[in-house]
């Protein structure tokens, strides 16, 4: 701004005494000397309003050009060295702005400037350096002494620093700042006997301010004074009973010495103290949660949810929050209503959405899952995983038409990179065509998702599963089914699958062997198929006493083979 004037100042004497002479004379003067200083203050002047047009390249060009005119124009060089910074050459700033210093060694401007690109460089000893040559010329300045306590601490120099900060110290000794950024340099260097004795002092300065007696008992702790850091800790809590921020740091301080008793105990006054805002007491409980490990945990944390909403029971992050833990408790249907109320206070948010449909799918609730996946894709049309959701329902309910409706804008919506989700909703997909017994678009499917993912067992296994019960292109589906055995060896669908396989192929002994390793896999879960599989296979083994048993079994355990009934009436295979 200054040097602006100047030129202004200059340029209008200049063109007034030109005009004077104009007059006199009735004349055009003459064009200024190429030597003269005027052209290098004009196309100076020039460049400056090129800068302030964005245009630094133009800039730039009439600043070389004026040092044609006037070498030693210190101001040029530090403007050429600005431009140069901007445009991140910061070698041909350095040499510019250490021309400016050598041409004009009293400016502290331009030494600013250098100390700021040495920074940009990372050389913060350097830069330090050169504000302390800044300083010299303005030996008061507080910012300057910042600084360069700053830039010594970044640059390892710690004596420096501290020498730095105590010549602060004595010109403003209770500022607050500079003790906090001079303990954090005491912090850096683990100079604990300092750091106490700093954190006192600013305890001096401000009784009131809880976060310094948190400070010296964290700093007694790490200094394995354990009986001071209680002390600290014990003082602050009469002082402030009901400070969140202590009771939060006498929670972590327990948990650290193994009390978890007390843990808890703190832990839960941090929680439900009304001095936080509900974002901040879920912010703490949500970081609990992450932590539990013991499932017998889950009942404190969710009595602490459940009295976060209480104080605050229209707050749709805290209802969420409950239900995420009662969820994690296996109170699905709870966990759902506390999701749907969170919904009613906050529809916006999509996680709240998803975690709502998860809990339908998981229990396998198709009218639901079909009435909230409608809702939530008004408001989010182009999620492709609500539409698989969607398609998921229908399929459920058996309304196939629309279940392949809505997974196939969701392949149509899901990013190509998405290998996982795009494999799955082809997987879904192909299930649904064979269900319609267009085998082939199914199958089209199938390959799709095996191109995307080659070794996902699932898909590899119900593509072969499906073949099998078409009895159609067995030796390729059998590969598939051994591939999938050696991925997941001991699921006992895959091991049915194989089993089945086998039966198509007429190997019945094999069939027998890997049908009754899944049934012995599951247990007291085996299902109805499995069950109607193994019935099969004794009926061609020639065994029709136990075929009929296992028959029996599977009619109660709800297979669903429509032939079922028929071939225990008449003890006859029916397939």
């Amino acid at each position: 701004m200054i040097l602006n004037k100047i030129l202004n100042t200059f340029l209008c004497i200049a063109l007034a005494t030109a005009g004077a002479m104009a007059q006199e004379a009735d004349t055009i003067p003459p064009p200024i000397s190429e030597n003269s200083q005027l052209n290098a203050v004009v196309l100076h002047y020039e460049a400056t309003k090129a800068r302030s047009r964005g245009d630094n390249a133009e800039a730039e060009k009439m600043l070389k050009n004026a040092l044609q005119f006037d070498p030693n124009a210190a101001g040029i060089y530090y403007d050429l060295a600005r431009i140069n910074m901007a445009g991140k050459r910061n070698a041909e700033a350095e040499r510019n702005i250490t021309k400016a210093i050598e041409l004009s060694p009293g400016n502290k401007w331009y030494k600013e400037q250098y100390a700021i690109l040495l920074l940009d460089d990372n050389k913060f000893k350097e830069a330090a350096e050169m504000y302390e040559q800044v300083l010299a010329q303005d030996e008061n300045n507080k910012e300057y002494l910042q600084t360069i306590a700053y830039l010594y601490q970044r640059a390892g120099e710690k004596k420096k620093a501290e020498a730095a900060f105590d010549k602060l110290l004595k010109m403003y000794s209770d500022d607050e700042d500079i003790l906090e950024a001079k303990l954090q340099l005491y912090l850096n260097e683990n100079d604990l006997e300092k750091a106490i004795e700093t954190t006192n002092t600013l305890l001096r300065i401000a009784p009131n301010e809880t976060t310094y007696y948190i400070r010296l008992a964290e700093i007694y702790n790490k200094s394995r004074m354990p009986d001071k850091a209680a002390e600290v800790f014990k003082q602050a809590e009469e002082l402030f009973p009901d400070d969140p921020n202590i009771q939060l740091s006498l929670s972590e301080y327990y948990r650290q010495k193994g009390d978890k008793e007390k843990y808890k105990i703190y832990l839960g006054k941090a929680v439900t103290n009304n001095a936080l805002n509900p974002s901040e007491q879920i912010g703490i409980l949500t970081n609990y949660i992450l932590t539990i490990k013991d499932s017998s945990e889950l009942p404190y944390a969710l009595g602490l949810a459940e009295q976060v909403v209480k104080q605050s029971p229209g707050d749709a992050e805290a209802l969420a929050l409950y239900g995420n833990t009662l969820g994690i408790s296996g109170k699905m249907a709870e966990a759902a209503e506390q999701y749907k109320k969170s919904l009613q206070a906050d529809p916006a948010n999509y996680n709240v959405w998803k975690n709502l449909l998860s809990i339908y799918l998981q229990e396998q609730m198709p009218d639901s899952i079909i009435k909230y996946s409608d809702k939530a894709l008004r408001l989010f049309p182009n999620q492709a995983q609500l539409h698989f959701i969607n398609g998921v329902g229908y399929n459920y309910r058996k309304d196939y038409p629309k279940a392949i409706n809505a997974l196939n804008r969701a392949i149509d919506m899901i990013p190509e990179e998405n290998k996982g989700e795009l494999a799955d909703m082809h997987n879904m997909l192909a299930d649904v065509y064979n269900s319609t017994k267009q085998y082939e678009l199914s199958d089209e499917n199938f390959e799709k998702a095996l191109q995307l993912i080659p070794d996902n067992a699932s898909t590899l296994n119900n593509y072969a599963y499906y073949l099998s019960e078409r009895g159609a292109r067995l030796d390729e589906a059998e590969k598939m089914s051994k591939r999938s055995l050696e991925l997941a060896p001991d699921q006992a669908t895959f091991l049915d699958t194989y089993g089945w396989i086998m039966y198509k192929k007429g190997d019945y002994k094999k069939a027998r062997e890997y049908v009754q390793k899944a049934i012995d896999k599951e247990e007291t879960t085996a299902s109805g198929t499995l069950w109607d599989h193994l019935g099969d296979i004794h009926f061609k083994l020639g065994d029709k006493d136990k075929a009929l048993d296992c028959w029996q079994k599977a009619t109660k355990l709800g297979a669903d083979n429509p032939q079922l009934e028929k071939k225990i009436k008449e003890v006859k295979l029916y397939e």
